[in-house]
């Protein structure tokens, strides 16, 4: 009941405000009253008749609000929600890292260098193993994997017609234009290291021969450190047992010898910028080796083997950046299974702009192509004892560092 009084009350106040009564309408009561001579006892009668007349007022100015028609009001629609891993296609032109989608392997997500998803790719099933290039705008079949057969994919991971394809156990990489891709083979009859290239939509081209194997089986090996179609320059290095020997530079055009060194003293191994312009010899300490003399890691260019930077025998050099003073580099050894050590430094100032220390392990890494700053993306792997395929990712630019969530499946 006191509910339904607050009602009355409330819907009578309301209505009131909207409909307030005749200006003369107390002053008609009064003289209605007034006139009859009654004594003023009886205005507790009047004060009846009106508190009637507003309940009254109310219930009708109730009765009118309930029952007047209301204006229709859309039911709430959940927006459409995109299954995992649905982005739509990836954009041209913007630099991408990809990764597998862990619901579906046949599925590549694409990342911007910001951490953001930008895009899908829905591969063939047949088509395996791929990997991609350094922009994300084209793809390999195998690079990386044993027995690949080295097709290339467009963007949208689609094969592109009339390719070739580089294979063999050297191991082809990818040119700094991101769609020329380089490659050496041995002839198993010759024993002769032939240089070779692949452009999409055309067969792979025998540049010339380079070097000569000296035994067949034997203990060493050829491999090319940088491929500049721009700079028209590539970088091949020969190994023997596990160190760095010779490196030849040569043309990418038509494969002309520019330059040939030997090695006098043993280093680790030999980096180069994707450019083809800067090496890193790096010292034996930083592979975990240490000889009666350990010479300290250096920073070369290629063109007059001028020293630019000498670094601590302690770090070594994984990856050039391509603003082209900074590099990422282990601080002590790197052993399988055990906390990797990183840093990305200037080195030219030794400014050390990003550091890790732990707790995982590396686990593959790529400096972001045609930028001016020191973008580096790091796949670190949890220390499990087993070959687990997924890495945290972290990117690491000038404004700092970007982890993605959750682990994924990398294709760089």
């Amino acid at each position: 009941m006191d509910d339904l009084r607050s009602e009355i009350r409330a819907a009578f106040e309301k209505e009131q405000s909207g409909h307030a009564p005749a200006s003369a309408m107390r002053s008609d009561i009064v003289d209605a009253v007034a006139a009859q001579g009654r004594p003023s006892r009886n205005f507790q009668w009047v004060a009846a008749v009106a508190a009637i007349l507003l309940a009254i007022l109310v219930v009708v100015g109730l009765m009118s609000t309930r029952f007047a028609p209301r204006a229709s009001v859309p039911a709430t629609t959940p927006k459409p929600t995109s299954a995992i891993g649905e982005y739509g296609p990836p954009p041209p032109g913007v630099n991408l890292l990809y990764a597998r989608d862990p619901e579906h392997p046949t599925w590549l997500i694409s990342y911007d260098w910001s951490g953001n998803p930008r895009g899908t790719i829905k591969l063939d099933g047949a088509i395996g193993s791929v990997g991609m290039a350094p922009d994300g705008q084209e793809f390999a079949v195998g690079y990386g994997a044993k027995g690949g057969s080295g097709e290339l994919l467009d963007r949208l991971g689609k094969p592109i017609p009339g390719t070739g394809a580089i294979a063999g156990k050297a191991g082809p990489i990818w040119a700094d234009d991101n769609r020329h891709t380089c490659g050496v083979s041995l002839d198993a009859q010759t024993l002769d290291w032939t240089f070779v290239t692949l452009s999409p939509g055309e067969k792979v081209k025998s540049v010339a021969v380079i070097a000569h194997e000296p035994v067949a089986g034997g203990q060493t090996g050829l491999r090319l450190a940088a491929c500049s179609v721009r700079n028209d320059q590539a970088i091949l290095v020969r190994t023997t047992i596990a160190s760095p020997t010779e490196m030849w530079v040569v043309r990418v055009s038509d494969g002309t010898v520019l330059s040939h060194n030997t090695f006098s003293e043993s280093i680790a191994n030999v980096i180069a910028s994707r450019d083809g312009t800067l090496i890193a010899e790096n010292s034996t300490k930083s592979g975990g080796l240490v000889g009666p003399t350990t010479p300290n890691t250096i920073i070369r260019r290629v063109s007059d083997r001028s020293v630019v930077a000498t670094l601590d025998p302690s770090l070594g050099v994984l990856a050039f950046g391509s603003n082209g003073s900074s590099v990422l580099v282990t601080t002590s050894p790197w052993i399988g299974q055990q906390a990797i050590h990183l840093a990305v430094l200037d080195f030219r100032s030794g400014y050390v702009l990003w550091r890790y220390d732990g707790p995982e392990t590396l686990g593959t890494y790529l400096a972001e192509p045609g930028i001016t700053g020191p973008g580096f993306a790091i796949g670190l792997k949890e220390i499990t004892g087993t070959d687990d395929p997924l890495s945290d990712v972290v990117i690491v630019g000038g404004k700092g560092e970007t982890k993605l969530t959750g682990r994924y499946n990398l294709v760089w």
